[in-house]
């Protein structure tokens, strides 16, 4: 019998494992099957920790992306084994062989890398002592790093967030709706400020202001003071600045894992270099999910994304290469954040964009900006308007043009927003050749 390595258990390594498990069914695949995480649990459900499993609003039973049953019929057909709390030294490209730390060697027929990213570490030019050995100082990723910083908001009064980004922000309403007091320090001049426009931007200060939260734009982060027992007391700002804080948030961003890729000699270069099917430069060894630099279809340009539906679509797409069944449609890129009783979901890519267009209806929550390139559309960002986002993808997706004035009227929907096609317009209706230039940009 084949063997399937995967090493990661990430959301790519989930969508794999469910495709896998309808095509066994089939008798598509009858390969054994291992999976090496880092992690203490298997898959879960990632976008739930900073929200509603540090809110208490989903327990651990709601966390694990493959459901128990799927889990156990794996295991019988498919011999599944989930190894947690285990590293893989090296690979082997020419035995075809893992090293595990332990000194065990597993063999494989083919292997996948999902290994993700690691999270970027706080680094601070001094301090009474180092950030990782300081108590009430969390990363977020795992669900026992979830299940640890929702502990200690039970019993904290002030909570500050490192970083503006959507888990920092998130982690911040939820900390908000439970009564504590929220602090977030953004290095930069706004929040949000790689994924979208400076007006959505504004709009999201505006909210988490008007719910509490202490804002401080364009601050540095100098040290954090601990007190006697090693418990995080305050933090000093660059400007000097001595501010008292229980807790502290550190959400600075993620880099990709590509440590194992690299001294595999994988071609690596922002990620593990794959092609459209998801394989890296050895064609027996696949790569998904966030650490993965894939050659995208829909804008013929290599893209790192980070978000659990390229995850998805990845590993889907190797299991339907390692099944030999059909490929899996190309979709245009999706994102979401929630925050309060806002939903933000982003469809597309805004890079490059020429216009910025606002969508939102007198009297009426919900609030879109659309993104466009010479008349069509690159990206939408929608807040409480699920239409809008829908329709969205439908129209970046086809590349077809809008009419600006009607995009503007919220009342419209999106979707009959779209002007006369130009017969003089050699790009009419290819999305390809804007979303190549948008990327390019």
């Amino acid at each position: 019998m084949k063997k399937l390595l995967i090493v990661g258990g990430g959301h790519a390594t989930a969508a794999l494992l469910n495709q896998l498990h309808k095509q066994t069914s089939n008798g598509c695949f009858d390969w054994q099957v291992t999976v090496i995480s880092a992690e203490s649990t298997e898959a879960v459900n990632r976008p739930l920790l900073s929200k509603d499993y540090l809110s208490h609003k989903v327990g651990d039973d709601q966390l694990p992306l493959i459901a128990s049953e799927v889990r156990q019929a794996m295991t019988s057909t498919l011999g599944l084994q989930w190894l947690t709390d285990c590293r893989v030294i090296s690979v082997d490209r020419q035995r075809h062989q893992l090293q595990l730390y332990n000194g065990c060697k597993l063999e494989w027929d083919t292997l996948v890398l999902a290994t993700g990213v690691r999270l970027r570490q706080l680094s601070l030019p001094g301090g009474d002592q180092p950030v990782s050995e300081m108590k009430g100082v969390f990363y977020l990723k795992t669900a026992s790093q979830s299940q640890a910083l929702r502990q200690a908001l039970q019993h904290a009064r002030q909570l500050t967030v490192i970083g503006g980004g959507f888990i920092g922000l998130e982690v911040a309403a939820t900390a908000r709706q439970q009564g504590v007091a929220v602090r977030v320090l953004e290095s930069g001049e706004r929040l949000l400020r790689r994924v979208v426009a400076a007006p959505v931007s504004h709009w999201f200060q505006q909210m988490h202001i008007e719910q509490g939260v202490e804002l401080r734009l364009n601050s540095s982060l100098q040290h954090l003071l601990a007190d006697d027992h090693g418990n995080v007391r305050a933090i000093q700002l660059a400007s000097g600045d001595v501010l008292a804080t229980d807790l502290v948030v550190v959400g600075v961003g993620v880099e990709p894992e590509t440590g194992l890729a690299q001294s595999a000699g994988l071609a690596c270069d922002n990620g593990i270099l794959v092609n459209e099917q998801c394989q890296t430069s050895d064609p027996n060894i696949f790569a998904a999910g966030d650490g993965a630099n894939r050659r995208h279809p829909l804008y013929q340009q290599r893209l790192r994304l980070e978000s659990v539906e390229n995850a998805t679509h990845q590993g889907q797409l190797i299991a339907a290469m390692l099944t030999q069944s059909p490929l899996p449609p190309t979709a245009v890129p999706w994102f979401w954040s929630t925050q309060y009783d806002a939903r933000l979901q982003i469809a597309g890519l805004s890079q490059g964009y020429d216009q910025l267009i606002t969508r939102q209806a007198k009297g009426k929550p919900g609030i879109s900006w659309l993104y466009l390139r010479q008349g069509r559309l690159l990206a939408c960002d929608a807040v409480n308007r699920p239409a809008d986002f829908l329709q969205a993808k439908k129209l970046i997706g086809s590349g077809q043009l809008l009419d600006p004035l009607q995009a503007a009227d919220a009342a419209i929907p999106l979707g009959q927003c779209v002007a006369p096609v130009d017969p003089d317009d050699p790009n009419a209706g290819n999305s390809r050749t804007l979303a190549t230039a948008a990327v390019a940009s």
